[in-house]
């Protein structure tokens, strides 16, 4: 069991959609809007970063929101993959890659269709 968290925008097409399942939970797929986490212990980043859509299940998140939580979502990830899996510094710098590639994706589809992305966490 895991968190998984899916952006949606408009104009998004179905291939994209079907990319984010295809990614098979992997922890660097946020660059097609998909980010996951396993239920190992804390700290959660994907519950700061996207906290909204832990409360409704989903959510419309301004870019410039997720963009000012990503310092400490940065913060969270490393801290998690120290503490729960003795990540080496690859790794790490791939998890965090990660959540900036997530935030990047979403800033760039809000400028393109004028409109926050809609992040779904299904947890």
């Amino acid at each position: 069991m895991g968190i998984d968290i899916c952006a949606r925008w408009r104009g998004q097409t179905e291939d994209e959609i079907q990319a984010q399942y295809r990614a098979g939970f992997s922890v660097e797929a946020g660059g097609i809007g998909y980010l996951r986490e396993v239920y190992h212990g804390e700290p959660y980043a994907t519950r700061h970063l996207c906290a909204e859509a832990f409360a409704a299940g989903e959510a419309d998140i301004p870019s410039a929101t997720l963009r000012d939580r990503l310092p400490e979502t940065l913060r969270l990830a490393e801290e998690r993959e120290r503490r729960l899996y003795a990540a080496d510094e690859e790794d790490i710098r791939a998890v965090k890659q990660s959540f900036s590639d997530f935030v990047s994706l979403c800033e760039r589809k809000e400028r393109e269709t004028g409109f926050p992305v809609r992040i779904i966490a299904s947890y």
